[in-house]
């Protein structure tokens, strides 16, 4: 008997072993395509100004870094010039894959060490979600890996997660610092394994930390955590001391309120999208219908009535399971009030879905499977049931499976994956060129170091209409600024070039959901084209003493 438990538990070693393979693969293999997009540049472009000044200040010497909206004065602190349209944790943490960029010709290669301390950040954020709900299985090894298997394995189909944890952006940050909370607190509160001392200093340090990485995130969790703390004061199972954490870190991150001006920036920003109870609405049922269809949502509803239902599971799983699932409820419902409800605000959901759906399915597992139990039978049939629903609700989601596969093979590029080599390599000096363009202009402000004006939020647009670009960039998809293009290009003698790609809205995002917000989402494969029509069409002026004339030309 021994034996077999020994080779049983290998077994179990060896599967959560391929799962993390899996889930690394994914997560780290082509990192240096496609070339940053939008917002991934933007937050390049700001920790490179966090190097060069110590904090993202938004007009440079030449380029202004902003994309708020035309009205430059929201989300601009006076005096320092400062970006507070968000809080600046990831662009902080930025500067480090931009330091391992240095000197770097290659693209792709830059493009890699950028996004490589996210991914990895994003790694262990699932590492600690999973080590939170380890100890449930404390007394059975063998089930504990194999939880491990199924968790790594899970969060390996989550494409939608993935791709989010590859992103030059917050999300992986958050990921990692809700995981660490969620360790600490079921440590102390479910597991009764730590002391209040280093449950409250932890709890304080990280919500502090998860502010300035993103603050819709922090007061999303001060609320989850107030009011679980609240629920277990009603019940007797803790005392008002329990609250100080919360507390505490709201007097810390209070100044900082106020600094990022935040409750006048929201407000103003509402007010701009005239945003209404059916705007929350549609919001709600936009994120609802993507974590219907990417995620673990229905499962894991349907397993949590099962467990309930049958008393499956131990007491800790069953608390932890419902409360995982509150608090993606209280994610999404708190998140739709913002008028811009973007599936990459609610990623963090993806973690908790997924450990709460588990946890359940062991649970009736281990029910169906303990002959002493007088539910067995009903166990098993919940159980059995509840794997062929998990296939039949996944069924929609298996193409971005697929695309993912298809992926790893072959990296998908976008059109700045071969507008910016064209650029370098048709100039001699691209740092010298003024670029026009109404899309993506931090890409060519990062890659290039180009002088780059118009961009999508046109705030600069007045002082730039007197200078004469070299380059001109009309991204067709995004027609409020492109009109803006237009008095630039009726000024000078124009050689137009078409690259065969065709100009789609982004150059990739990670968004697997189409909604009013990402009417694009994440494409799998290069959108190769042939089609003049479609293709990328960038205007060069013919007088440019910069050009080598030395380029391949479609």
């Amino acid at each position: 008997m021994g034996k077999k438990i020994h080779v049983l538990r290998g077994a179990d070693v060896a599967l959560a072993g391929i799962a993390a393979l899996a889930l690394g693969l994914s997560l780290l293999h082509g990192l240096g395509q496609p070339l940053l997009w939008a917002d991934e540049a933007e937050t390049a472009m700001f920790g490179q100004r966090v190097r060069e000044h110590g904090y993202p200040k938004v007009h440079g010497q030449r380029n202004v870094v902003y994309q708020f909206g035309p009205n430059i004065a929201l989300g601009v602190k006076e005096g320092p010039d400062a970006y507070i349209g968000t809080t600046w944790g990831q662009f902080y943490y930025a500067t480090l894959g931009l330091w391992w960029a240095d000197g770097v010709a290659d693209f792709a290669s830059r493009t890699a060490r950028l996004r490589l301390p996210f991914a990895l950040a994003g790694a262990l954020g699932i590492g600690l979600w999973l080590w939170a709900l380890l100890p449930v299985f404390a007394r059975e090894p063998e089930r504990a890996w194999r939880f491990a298997a199924a968790f790594g394995l899970l969060a390996t189909l989550s494409v939608s997660l993935v791709l989010h944890l590859r992103e030059v952006r917050y999300y992986a940050l958050v990921v990692f610092l809700a995981g660490a909370l969620c360790r600490e607190h079921l440590r102390y509160a479910v597991f009764r394994a730590g002391s209040f001392a280093r449950w409250a200093t932890a709890s304080i340090l990280l919500l502090f930390a998860l502010f300035h990485v993103f603050f819709q995130a922090y007061f999303t969790v001060v609320l989850f955590l107030s009011a679980e703390r609240l629920w277990a004061l009603w019940q007797r199972r803790t005392t008002w001391r329990d609250l100080v954490p919360v507390a505490v870190a709201g007097a810390l991150v209070a100044p900082f309120v106020a600094w990022f001006e935040m409750f006048e920036n929201a407000a103003e920003f509402s007010r701009s999208f005239g945003f209404g109870p059916a705007d929350y609405l549609a919001n709600l049922w936009s994120i609802v219908a993507h974590l219907l269809r990417h995620e673990f949502l229905a499962p894991a509803l349907v397993v949590r009535v099962a467990a309930w239902q049958l008393r499956a599971g131990s007491r800790e799983s069953r608390a932890i399971a419902a409360g995982l699932l509150l608090f993606s409820a209280g994610t999404v419902a708190f998140g739709c009030l913002n008028p811009l409800a973007l599936e990459r605000y609610f990623i963090v959901s993806s973690p908790a879905l997924t450990g709460a759906f588990l946890l359940d399915a062991f649970a009736l597992v281990d029910a169906a499977g303990r002959r002493a139990s007088r539910r067995r039978w009903a166990c098993t049939a919940a159980a059995a049931g509840i794997a062929l629903l998990t296939l039949a609700l996944r069924v929609p989601g298996l193409p971005a499976v697929e695309g993912r596969l298809a992926e790893l093979a072959e990296p998908a590029r976008g059109p700045l994956d071969y507008a910016i080599p064209f650029l370098a390599e048709r100039y001699e000096h691209p740092e010298q060129l003024v670029i026009a363009t109404n899309y993506e202009e931090y890409a060519f402000m990062y890659y290039l170091d180009s002088h780059v004006i118009v961009g999508l939020s046109l705030n600069n647009l007045r002082r730039e209409r007197d200078l004469a670009p070299d380059v001109v960039i009309p991204r067709r998809r995004w027609p409020r600024s492109l009109r803006a293009l237009g008095p630039f290009l009726r000024d000078g003698d124009w050689e137009e070039v078409r690259l065969p790609v065709a100009d789609v809205h982004h150059n990739n995002v990670p968004a697997l959901s189409a909604s009013r917000f990402i009417p694009a989402p994440h494409r799998f494969v290069t959108p190769a084209s042939e089609v003049p029509d479609e293709q990328l069409l960038l205007y060069l002026r013919r007088s440019s003493k910069n050009s080598t004339g030395t380029s391949r030309r479609p």
